[in-house]
């Protein structure tokens, strides 16, 4: 009898000791990539970058819908924008429209300048904490939007990728790199202009190329061979698909 309690003692002392070594080791451990289901549902929120072409969030719907994860019925993109809008800007709405309905992700888009210049960084960095502390609160997921450099200053393409990657690290929030995929296109391929005659807004091109990479990172799936081309052709498309997902790629592993 006294051997089966001494049995008995032992082995609620060694659960004891397991529960206690394991419990560390599940608080610290990081939320999975693959517990967030693929968004349905999208807001852009930003400005003309958002907004030209007929809208970025239009494009990447029929991405969605030609890679069949997603219907008409089932999905739902939506834009918030204003022409030349700095983040901060957005304040006034932006609370109303992400608890107007349930948003799987809500896409933050900086003025072109807005991350990396003087006078307008903070307030960047401020509008980004307030709003994304406003979607996790409605469940939503906050994202954040990578611009580009314009035409004749590529050194902003280093500059705004650290702004954006910064933020990102600081939030614990997902990145989308389109403004990598605009360098890779501009120094490869020069015969597709990813930008118009400003040296600023983005051509059907750029805007096309910023939805596969949207598509690329919110679903973790190339966008290679879908059949949606936005009247590009199937060859720049093709080629504008691949980029996309190598850069998501090449991100992702920094």
């Amino acid at each position: 009898m006294m051997r089966q309690k001494e049995s008995l003692n032992m082995t609620s002392s060694l659960r004891l000791v397991f529960v206690f070594v394991l419990m560390p080791i599940a608080a610290c451990a990081p939320l999975s990539v693959a517990t967030d289901a693929p968004p349905a549902k999208v807001l852009f929120v930003g400005n003309s970058f958002t907004y030209y072409n007929n809208s970025l969030h239009k494009h990447f719907r029929k991405l969605t819908w030609a890679s069949g994860l997603f219907t008409r019925e089932n999905s739902r993109s939506r834009i918030m924008t204003i022409s030349g809008g700095h983040l901060p800007e957005h304040a006034g709405g932006f609370k109303n429209v992400v608890s107007a309905e349930h948003w799987d992700v809500v896409v933050l888009q900086g003025h072109s300048l807005g991350p990396i210049s003087e006078g307008t960084a903070e307030p960047f960095r401020k509008a980004a904490h307030h709003y994304a502390a406003i979607a996790r609160k409605q469940g939503t997921r906050p994202v954040f939007f990578m611009t580009w450099a314009y035409t004749g200053k590529p050194e902003m393409t280093a500059q705004l990728d650290n702004a954006y990657t910064d933020i990102g690290r600081e939030l614990n929030a997902q990145v989308v790199p389109v403004g990598l995929a605009f360098a890779t296109v501009t120094a490869q391929r020069p015969d597709i202009p990813v930008r118009i005659d400003d040296g600023r807004h983005p051509s059907l091109a750029g805007t096309y190329l910023a939805a596969c990479t949207f598509f690329a990172a919110l679903y973790d799936q190339s966008p290679e061979g879908l059949l949606y081309d936005a009247g590009l052709g199937e060859g720049t498309a093709l080629y504008l698909q691949q980029v996309a997902w190598k850069t998501v790629q090449d991100y992702s592993k920094r």
